[in-house]
């Protein structure tokens, strides 16, 4: 790849590659200057190749790797992910680390939640993850939920956990807003997501299923999920009647004793 190739849009992908590479050349004891003057690259091209934001060259990937002595079946991996590195869908299946979901959450600025099934991860009490087998992971930047009904009275994990649970949400610092059943079809009828903004102006969308990860970053795409958060945003209870809700439903799970 030339140095004077120009500045591209990052993708899940390229940035999922850029971490991997500067993991392999710390694990390596590379210092990225010196590994930059190895491979006769300038400092700046190693920076934008591990940020995801330049894309590199079979070439340019497997002389980074050979360098970090990677080899086999990780060195096969890695060139694989370059080559498919702009594509704009990626399906991660269930079973890796869960790095990329995490980093991508991460690097968001403002994330807007839609839940149709459970309560999504970063709102959720340990007692309640444990129940659907998951983890609770941390709430980073600005955040908006909209919960449907039915979310908020799927007993999981027992009434003493359905009722912790509520009280969490009613206590969290973030805006929670009640989709009414009353409220029929709506936009967001069709799944659960989460839309993530950046401050880059990229934004991606992310999916969960049973079996994988799937991020979406065309922009068509991208712009029909934001349609539909639109949508439910239409239909969906103010803050305060929510939490009003939120706090009639955690009086009806009753705070039972633990197991009930």
């Amino acid at each position: 790849m030339s140095e004077q190739e120009p500045r591209r849009e990052s993708t899940t992908r390229s940035r999922r590659l850029g971490s991997e590479l500067r993991d392999k050349r710390m694990a390596a004891g590379w210092r990225s200057g010196l590994l930059a003057a190895a491979l006769g690259w300038s400092l700046g091209k190693v920076s934008k190749l591990e940020s995801g934001v330049r894309g590199a060259s079979d070439t340019d990937v497997a002389a980074y790797l050979a360098l970090c002595r990677v080899r086999g079946a990780e060195f096969a991996r890695l060139v694989e992910l370059s080559r498919e590195s702009g594509k704009d869908t990626w399906v991660r299946p269930f079973g890796d680390d869960g790095r990329t979901a995490t980093a991508e959450h991460d690097r968001s600025t403002a994330v807007t939640h839609y839940a149709c099934m459970v309560v999504p991860g970063p709102l959720r009490t340990p007692g309640y993850a444990r129940a659907l087998g998951a983890v609770a992971p941390p709430r980073r930047g600005r955040a908006v939920f909209y919960l449907e009904e039915q979310v908020l009275l799927r007993p999981v994990g027992g009434r003493a956990v359905m009722h912790d649970q509520l009280m969490h949400l009613l206590l969290a610092p973030a805006e929670v807003r009640v989709v009414p059943t009353g409220a029929g079809a709506h936009a967001g009828v069709p799944g659960s997501f989460a839309l993530l903004d950046a401050t880059d102006g990229r934004a991606v969308v992310h999916l969960e299923s049973m079996v994988a990860d799937v991020f979406l970053e065309n922009p068509e795409h991208v712009a029909r999920y934001r349609a539909a958060v639109e949508g439910v945003a239409a239909v969906a209870l103010d803050v305060v009647r929510s939490r009003e809700v939120i706090g009639e439903l955690a009086d009806l799970h009753g705070g039972a004793p633990a197991g009930a």
